[in-house]
């Protein structure tokens, strides 16, 4: 499996996005971090964003949406609660895989070194890789 070509959140996306779910109210450093390197989510919403993910017709806002789920998924407060979210959120990584392959790709290099709440999602994308890849993906 080959490196997937570069993709970002739009701001048109990231506009879109932050009035449809008050984002900026909910996330007070929206402005200054969406966009950049990830878009960061609120761990306390993430079950709107899956519910709203699962309305969404437009692929940028599906791309943007997932980077804000993941990082959302990365700051619950134990493991219970991260596999719970995990195992609603790898199904939609299988399923629109198009739309994903970059995040997809990018979570797998995510040390400590480089992003504190990596662990333990960074196995998880890897073996989600593997199973991918054993599909023909």
């Amino acid at each position: 499996m080959d490196e997937p070509p570069f993709r970002f959140s739009t701001k048109k996306a990231l506009d879109e996005l932050a009035t449809e779910l008050n984002l900026r109210e909910k996330i007070p450093h929206w402005d200054s971090m969406a966009g950049l390197s990830y878009t960061p989510g609120n761990p306390e919403d993430i079950q709107t964003y899956l519910v709203y993910y699962a309305q969404l017709k437009d692929d940028d806002k599906k791309f943007t949406l997932m980077e804000m789920i993941l990082d959302s998924i990365a700051q619950q407060s134990n493991e219970t609660e991260f596999m719970k979210y995990w195992r609603k959120v790898e199904p939609i990584l299988i399923k629109d895989y198009v739309i994903h392959e970059f995040t997809i790709h990018h979570w797998k290099d995510m040390t400590t070194q480089n992003f504190e709440r990596s662990d333990p999602m960074t196995p998880l994308i890897r073996d989600l890789i593997s199973l991918l890849k054993s599909n023909g993906r």
